[in-house]
């Protein structure tokens, strides 16, 4: 295509937006129902409510909705990153010739300091990913089919006038600059019906198409900041029309708008001048503006380098990221889970609701005499309640109450009435994959182990594929955050997200020039949960196992733990040990006699010192004890006792062995008595 005529010329791509939405708005309808149906206002239930009569709502989109969404995405899952290729250092900010090539900087530190600012930055406190995806993926569920989001970074500028060192050091520097006060690295969800594809793709690999699109609506005074604008330009006051549920009428709003259009598209399909087919361009038409209004065509967040490639920190793609969680062929357009479902959920409404007529058609009706039963008596026995006392005239008990009431209708419903019903839910179970187990909610009939293990497995089966589309998106999503981190993020700002120490490290590599990129993986984790005990069980099981390895930090991980638990580090742990000093070992024996003999006055000193305390009198008695042995020589001076000098002795045997008593009786067992008993010869 010649660029005079096309990419340079508003009226071509307004041409190309006006062929994309009218493709797009004949699903509109579609996606509308899609959402009165899980709100619970169908136009089935809408006319019944507005005629009077009965129409049931037995909440199945909501309840199908609900659970799979809940299946498709658990949290925000712990991001692993590796890096492919080598890390370049930081240049000088002076080049001195002859200087040499500073060594390219420790990966893994650099690894683990960009995993976590991720990690932060998509967090529930900045982008809030997780909400974000679960959004996109309920318009993949409930509404379009196609969950559209946008990945983007934005600064708050303010204008001051240039600083003296810098007009110094540039003098071609203007009299002012714009400086950021404020940034966001953002990660939103687009409205179904404001994105935007060209109506001649056919394809859900978004990333591949000529060009994407999202109508946007912006206050007047912010458009007038971010895009070039005339002075005099007006708003609009009408209200934004491209959004579900809207309501009807022309009411307008209080703040002027700004209605229209931001275009990503290819710049080598347009632009003949371009051979890198991974450039992307941008343009900006606004609604009532004959020309772009956009500052600059370039991408902010991609840089072409002097020999055709993007640099490292370029965002690969289109920003305007849309997930799908199936395909069609042949076409752009998916239908939602609602949209198949939605015959058979209006059929099970419609069963219900005849279901609700029959059973008020079969109630019992009761005919009477109505010249035997007054009106009183008939509206006595309407109200009457268990044991009410219903008075009759004269005589017409007598009758017997068959001659004056008699039941007309008799109510019939058989099983077979419910079948149907069964029948329609079990072929919504097939259409989703999801049934009263998944659901959370009991069997009604009776399964065996065995069946139920099938069908979990079964089931699990078409969840897993679906949960893998979805993490296959999202981190096609983070790798092009990652670049607008990597090209927007200054170690300063780093500082508040990594701590000083990290954001040095971080800060250590060239961001464009470096030869490789980041390889984002992740596993959907059902376990992974915002709880505040499994994660501090999780913490106290890693230090538990890896706190003696002598290749680990064991401080870091004590912090992490005494985080986990809402303590303060910095009050409890201690970054290092005193020198331990080996503690004396020193051990005493002592005997009786080392408490009276010449050595007694040391042991008495020790003893002391240990806390025991022997009394002067008990030691002047042992004095005395000792004197008089050693006079009679049993002892000597030391206390030691005095061996014998004399043969002690000879031990004379053992005695004789005494026969006992009761063996005299053992020996006269079993004889006569007065019969003598002779010992055997």
């Amino acid at each position: 295509m010649n660029e005079s005529v096309d990419t340079a010329r508003p009226a071509f791509w307004r041409s190309e937006l006006e062929r994309s939405e009218r493709l797009a708005e004949t699903h509109w309808q579609d996606w509308q129902d899609n959402l009165n149906s899980y709100i619970g206002e169908s136009a089935d239930a809408v006319l019944a409510n507005r005629d009077g009569s009965n129409w049931i709502n037995v909440n199945a989109d909501f309840k199908n909705v609900e659970v799979k969404l809940a299946q498709i995405f658990f949290e925000q899952p712990d991001l692993q990153l590796t890096a492919k290729g080598e890390f370049k250092a930081q240049p000088p900010a002076a080049q001195i010739p002859g200087q040499p090539a500073q060594p390219a900087p420790d990966r893994a530190p650099i690894i683990a300091a960009h995993r976590e600012l991720l990690n932060e930055l998509l967090g529930q406190d900045h982008a809030d990913v997780l909400e974000t995806v679960l959004r996109a993926a309920k318009d993949c569920i409930a509404t379009a089919g196609v969950g559209a989001t946008k990945i983007f970074y934005e600064a708050a500028m303010e204008t001051v006038p240039t600083p003296m060192e810098l007009r110094l050091a540039m003098p071609d520097q203007g009299e002012t600059i714009d400086r950021p006060v404020d940034e966001r690295w953002a990660w939103d969800t687009i409205p179904a019906k404001k994105f935007r594809s060209p109506a001649d793709f056919k394809s859900t690999d978004f990333d591949k198409a000529p060009w994407l699109g999202m109508d946007f609506r912006m206050p007047l005074a912010l458009a007038k900041r971010n895009l070039k604008l005339p002075e005099d330009f007006d708003g609009t006051y009408e209200r934004d029309t491209k959004t579900l549920d809207e309501p009807t009428g022309h009411e307008i709003t209080s703040v002027p708008y700004v209605d229209g259009t931001e275009i990503w598209y290819q710049a080598a399909i347009y632009d003949a001048g371009v051979v890198n087919p991974k450039v992307i361009r941008r343009h900006i038409v606004v609604n009532g503006l004959d020309t772009f209004a956009e500052k600059t065509t370039e991408n902010p967040y991609q840089t072409l380098l002097p020999n055709g490639r993007l640099s490292s920190d370029s965002m690969i793609g289109y920003p305007i990221h849309p997930l799908v969680i199936r395909t069609v062929p042949d076409s752009a357009y998916v239908p939602s889970d609602l949209s198949m479902t939605r015959p058979l959920v209006r059929e099970l409404c419609k069963f219900r609701t005849q279901q609700v007529l029959e059973r008020d058609a079969n109630i019992a009706r009761i005919g009477y005499d109505s010249a035997k039963v007054p009106p009183e008596t008939i509206k006595r026995i309407e109200q009457g309640t268990i044991g009410s006392l219903i008075p009759f005239p004269p005589d017409v008990l007598a009758m017997g109450m068959d001659k004056i009431m008699a039941q007309i209708t008799q109510g019939n419903q058989t099983r077979g009435s419910y079948t149907a019903n069964d029948y329609i839910q079990h072929d919504l179970d097939m259409t989703l994959g999801v049934d009263a187990t998944a659901a959370g909610v009991a069997q009604q009939q009776s399964k065996t182990a065995t069946e139920i293990s099938a069908v979990e497995r079964s089931r699990n089966v078409r969840q897993n594929a679906e949960q893998r589309a979805v993490l296959k998106w999202y981190l096609r999503g983070v790798a092009k955050y990652s670049a607008l981190v990597c090209r927007f993020m200054t170690p300063q700002l780093a500082v508040p997200y990594l701590g000083e120490q990290q954001a040095q490290a971080w800060a250590q590599w060239d961001k464009q020039q470096w030869d490789g990129r980041f390889v984002f993986k992740a596993k959907p984790d059902s376990q992974l949960k915002l709880d505040g005990a499994t994660e501090r069980k999780f913490a106290l099981e890693i230090y538990q196992n890896l706190a003696k390895d002598p290749n680990v930090n064991r401080v870091a991980l004590l912090k992490r733990l005494l985080e986990t638990a809402n303590i303060d580090p910095t009050g409890v742990l201690v970054e290092q040990l005193p020198e331990k000093k080996p503690e004396p070992n020193i051990g005493f024996t002592f005997k009786g006699e080392d408490l009276i003999g010449p050595q007694a006055p040391i042991v008495m000193e020790v003893l002391a010192q240990s806390g025991i305390q022997i009394s002067p009198a008990s030691q002047q008695a042992a004095s005395s004890q000792l004197f008089q042995q050693m006079q009679l020589g049993i002892r000597d001076a030391a206390g030691h006792p005095v061996k014998a000098t004399s043969r002690p002795q000879e031990h004379g045997g053992m005695a004789d062995k005494v026969r006992p008593l009761d063996q005299a009786q053992a020996d006269t067992s079993g004889q006569r008595e007065g019969m003598a008993v002779r010992p055997a010869a």
